[in-house]
């Protein structure tokens, strides 16, 4: 069984311009809305068609099904995170949890998390959503990366678990919770986080 790509083969690393760009805008915006109005599994590019007012055939060219159309929605409303280097481990977690909570505030980041969430039983959205965590995760991996290779922190110390470390407490707040999250809570967050980074070297 083949897996699921996220790529849009016909878009990325293309620049488009002018009617081809509101098309692929149109098409994008109104897959997102129909995605968070009836759910994968109801999810059909008719109703793509009807409600971006985009020809069906043209969006079967671009995007042959729909897998391929809901990875491409959840790659462009979700946009991968910046890659901070500020010198320190510090700068770089707490930039980076900032960032994390001014894009789970982002009303259209926020509608792409609530889908993900609600989807995850369904196969298909499971495959693209591991290997968007994948994409993703490996750019803030490289804070901790950098933190080895400084010395900050010990070799072998496991980025992949210090990345759901930091993003879990914001996630379950934000998200679950609806809670606000203030600049004070990210402060505390980020003493944590770098606390948790250099005990790894501790019990090595």
């Amino acid at each position: 069984m083949n897996r699921p790509s996220i790529s849009v083969r016909r878009t990325e690393g293309k620049r488009v311009h002018g009617r081809s760009a509101r098309v692929l805008e149109a098409v994008l915006d109104a897959a997102l809305e129909e995605l968070g109005r009836v759910g994968y599994g109801a999810f059909r590019i008719e109703d793509v068609a009807a409600r971006s007012g985009v020809n069906k055939t043209t969006i079967y060219r671009r995007w042959p099904t729909k897998v391929e159309l809901v990875a491409a929605v959840l790659t462009h409303a979700k946009e991968p995170p910046s890659s901070f280097d500020t010198g320190t481990l510090e700068g770089d977690v707490r930039a980076s949890l900032f960032e994390m909570r001014d894009r789970l505030r982002d009303t259209r980041h926020g509608a792409v998390v609530r889908i993900v969430m609600a989807e995850r039983a369904q196969p298909e959205v499971n495959e693209i959503v591991t290997q968007l965590r994948e994409r993703y995760g490996s750019v803030r991996r490289k804070i901790f990366d950098r933190a080895i290779e400084r010395g900050d922190l010990s070799p072998g110390t496991d980025t992949r678990a210090l990345v759901e470390f930091m993003s879990a407490p914001l996630v379950t707040r934000m998200v679950h919770q609806g809670a606000t999250v203030e600049d004070d809570y990210l402060e505390v967050l980020t003493r944590f986080v770098c606390a948790g980074a250099r005990s790894f070297g501790s019990h090595a």
